[in-house]
């Protein structure tokens, strides 16, 4: 049964231009970086918030933006507490829009669960049931929500079509993670972990437009990028142990790499001048690969390392490579893979690590300068460079101890995050920044 709960109420914008928004996980392009405009470097519940609002239930999918509205998901009902994870039947799993000025809840859209998610045990406590980013081509929201499928909404909120992308689940049972992306007239998902499938369909009407099926297609959480190749469009996907690369408009395989990734693949590929870098597994790998441009052509390795990472998506500023696993933040030369350092990040809390308390969240860039959340909410703005330079590190929020799981997004000299309790937009206040 699907319920839709609206309440619009406002009709305000904070948007400088039509281009402004972050549409997708890791913006415009899933580079996770962008030039400007640059938010407040510094913020707390006293400072820069201009506003939080509570969230009905967790999750640790990413906000997306339009204009006017910040989108995020979430679940309710069921793997709230693994000590009393509840009834799996009284799993529901909703779409929140809200008023990016006002921080206004304008509409919930809520569907049931199936009944047959994965128990709330092990690694999925860490994330749940709302993993997957949303996105948003400006005029539709499309939502991959489990295995109930992936939900196509107007800016209203009403349902425009549901697609089932399968009732899989990997060997592990650690739930699905990867988001949708619209690529022209598609809507472009990673199923593998759903349907041991890669499928492109018809933004307008959910049909299928193409599709890659191999059981292979599991352990796979990573969300796919787009690079453009003369006129056409090419998809990279990363899986276990290959980077697969799909013509976005007949869905013909163009290329594949083979990688050391072969037991799992989290983080999401990043790409600059034609190399594609990928990193993660359980052994910590990470592959550079100029990528092919013509069909059935030989892509070329240029590297393997080991380097230690973890769940997130790294960001590349300038000539190196960036992120952070395990409450430790890394940088590597693009040329080689080498680190250029490592370095813990101070706390005022308590620490995060490894597992129960993985860090999550994929850093962004604006300019040269590089915004990372771990669990415990602290946050840290860190500038590119051959050295590691702690430009702020900003304190977690008064009276949020939910998780923070989620990738930041930014539009308009605005930074807005998710935990499992609250939506923040963080952005420069008068005196008194503190939360409504």
């Amino acid at each position: 049964m699907i319920t839709l709960w609206a309440s619009i109420l406002l009709t305000a914008s904070s948007a400088t231009d039509a281009d402004s928004g972050w549409a997708r996980f890791r913006g415009p392009d899933g580079s996770g970086h962008i030039e400007g405009p640059m938010p407040p470097l510094e913020w707390s519940s006293s400072n820069n918030l201009r506003w939080r609002v509570p969230l009905p239930g967790k999750g640790s999918s990413s906000p997306v933006l339009t204009e006017e509205y910040a989108f995020v998901t979430a679940y309710t009902g069921y793997g709230l507490d693994p000590e009393n994870p509840g009834n799996l039947e009284e799993l529901k799993l909703h779409v929140l829009a809200f008023d990016r000025v006002s921080g206004e809840e304008m509409w919930r859209f809520t569907v049931d669960g199936t009944g047959k998610e994965d128990p709330y045990t092990g690694f999925i406590t860490q994330h749940g049931y709302a993993s997957s980013t949303p996105a948003t081509d400006g005029d539709r929201v499309y939502a991959l929500l489990g295995k109930a499928g992936l939900f196509a909404l107007d800016l209203d909120g009403a349902l425009l079509w549901q697609k089932s992308l399968g009732e899989k689940s990997d060997p592990a049972r650690w739930g699905d993670g990867s988001s949708p992306v619209v690529v022209g007239d598609q809507v472009v998902i990673d199923a593998g972990v759903l349907g041991n499938w890669l499928i492109a369909l018809d933004k307008m009407t959910g049909e299928t437009s193409w599709s890659l099926s191999d059981p292979s297609y599991t352990n796979c959480w990573s969300t796919p990028i787009t690079r453009q190749v003369g006129d056409s469009t090419q998809i990279l996907f990363g899986v276990p142990s290959k980077i697969i690369a799909v013509d976005a408009a007949s869905g013909e395989q163009q290329w594949e790499c083979k990688t050391p990734l072969a037991d799992a693949v989290c983080g999401g590929i990043v790409c600059q001048d034609g190399v594609a870098y990928l990193m993660g597994s359980r052994a910590g790998r990470g592959i550079a690969v100029q990528c092919a441009n013509e069909q059935g052509a030989n892509p070329k390795v240029l590297w393997q390392n080991n380097l230690r990472s973890g769940i997130s998506t790294p960001v590349i500023v300038d000539e190196q490579i960036y992120w952070a696993s395990g409450g430790v933040f890394y940088a590597a030369a693009l040329s080689n893979g080498e680190y250029a350092y490592r370095e813990r990040l101070p706390r005022h809390g308590e620490p995060t690590g490894g597992f129960p308390n993985a860090d999550y969240s994929s850093p962004i860039a604006i300019d040269d300068l590089i915004f990372q959340w771990t669990r415990n909410g602290e946050s840290y703005v860190i500038r590119a460079g051959e050295e590691f330079e702690l430009v702020a590190h900003n304190p977690a929020f008064e009276g949020d101890s939910g998780g923070f799981s989620a990738t930041p997004a930014t539009a308009d000299s605005e930074i807005y995050v998710r935990s499992d309790n609250y939506l923040y937009c963080i952005g420069e206040t008068e005196t008194d920044g503190a939360a409504k």
